[in-house]
């Protein structure tokens, strides 16, 4: 379908700060950019990616804070002091589902969140806290429940993202935060003294991909100036004024920072939001999308690459990993837990149900074969735990 044979590049780009952010851009058109705060949740997948020297936890610190209500300032709960009597905590008013939210200094693996907090000043004051949920980024990574109040507590989290926020859904109540402290480790990223360098996307998703997958065309890499120009498709989703806002969102390969996206579109009045790990693009509602590429650029995550995973063989009458803790219920973070509980530096799994643990490893050498270490898990039927008589082995990094 031809619109008017004309055709706008869009380019949304992101100030100078290694967070993620996107710039309202001033074109012929109406861009808002917001902003979706990015997240990895799967420790399996890459927790071991991280790079090589990030063997040690170490205190993460946060900045530009926000609250729900400003009772008491949001950055007391992160002026590196705790003191847990109420006036010097941070605190909104009473009112129904209060937050608080600050933002990572630089994107991070976070393995936990540990909050101080103090007794309300008036016993009739109901905390949030007995009720609410640590988000990374955009996705929950802690849920708590509990009827009676805490003074410190650590909560565990194990994602990627730059950006926590604690949210409670109780109904007047009270948040009220000592200080809120982050562990884990810094990222690195690749190229920043080169500049921004072209993000590989992997695959996408749309509003309409029940009904047909035309979503790819938006990043088949062919930039034909107009749909049907040269054999080009693009993604068109027809405008329905009865309908919700249209979508496309498109993911990384890996992690990234993203400074600007790049937009090839046939129509106007988009909503462009960026996070660690996809960009998305929305209509307003009723109005359709129709775009033909886009192009994201930033900075890819220095992470350690897959193949770090290794497959070695063993012998049951001396095994290679010394220690066997479990032949039940396997799954590749189950084995990850138990070992580390023992202090030891790897671990292995194999035939799908074994996992062992150890300091040294490969005396019978790697296997040979490529798929030799591909049964799958008892426990998690998605993953790969080793073969017969053959180790996945990992090492143990956080």
């Amino acid at each position: 379908m031809h619109h008017g044979g004309w055709m706008r590049l869009l380019s949304l780009r992101m100030p100078g700060s290694l967070l993620l952010q996107l710039l309202l851009l001033l074109f012929s058109c109406e861009i808002h950019a917001t902003l979706e705060r990015g997240t990895f949740v799967s420790r399996e997948e890459y927790y071991r990616r991280i790079n090589a020297d990030n063997t040690n936890e170490e205190r993460l610190y946060l900045e530009n804070c926000a609250q729900s209500s400003d009772t008491g300032h949001c950055s007391l709960a992160i002026d590196n002091q705790i003191i847990q009597e109420w006036t010097q905590c941070s605190s909104t008013a009473s009112e129904t589902q209060p937050w608080w939210n600050a933002f990572l200094e630089t994107p991070a693996y976070v393995s936990k969140v540990v909050i101080h907090t103090a007794p309300l000043p008036d016993a009739a004051m109901q905390s949030a806290l007995n009720q609410f949920i640590i988000y990374a980024g955009g996705t929950a990574c802690y849920r708590h429940n509990a009827a009676a109040s805490f003074s410190s507590r650590s909560f565990p989290c194990d994602v990627f993202t730059d950006f926590i926020e604690l949210s409670s859904d109780r109904k007047d109540a009270v948040m009220s935060l000592c200080e809120v402290e982050v562990y884990g480790k810094a990222l690195a990223f690749q190229e920043l003294e080169n500049g921004a360098a072209e993000i590989a996307l992997n695959y996408c998703s749309s509003s309409v991909d029940w009904q047909l997958n035309i979503c790819k065309h938006a990043f088949d890499r062919n930039f034909a100036v107009f749909n049907g120009e040269h054999g080009k498709k693009c993604l068109d989703i027809p405008s329905d004024k009865s309908a919700e806002e249209a979508w496309m969102r498109a993911y990384f390969k890996e992690s990234a920072l993203t400074t600007m996206m790049q937009i090839h579109l046939l129509r106007r009045s988009l909503t462009a939001r960026g996070s660690a790990n996809h960009v998305q693009v929305v209509s307003v509602p009723g109005a359709g999308l129709h775009l033909c590429q886009l192009q994201v650029f930033g900075y890819s995550t220095l992470l350690r690459p897959k193949e770090l995973q290794r497959c070695y063989k063993d012998n049951p009458k001396q095994p290679d990993l010394e220690q066997l803790v479990s032949l039940t219920f396997m799954s590749i973070s189950k084995c990850h837990r138990m070992c580390k509980r023992l202090n030891k530096l790897y671990f292995g799994l194999q035939n799908g149900r074994l996992c062992y643990c150890g300091n040294k490893f490969g005396r019978y050498g790697e296997a040979k074969e490529p798929k030799a270490c591909d049964k799958r898990c008892i426990y998690s039927k998605s993953k790969r735990c080793g073969g017969h008589y053959q180790n996945s082995v990992y090492e143990i990094i956080l």
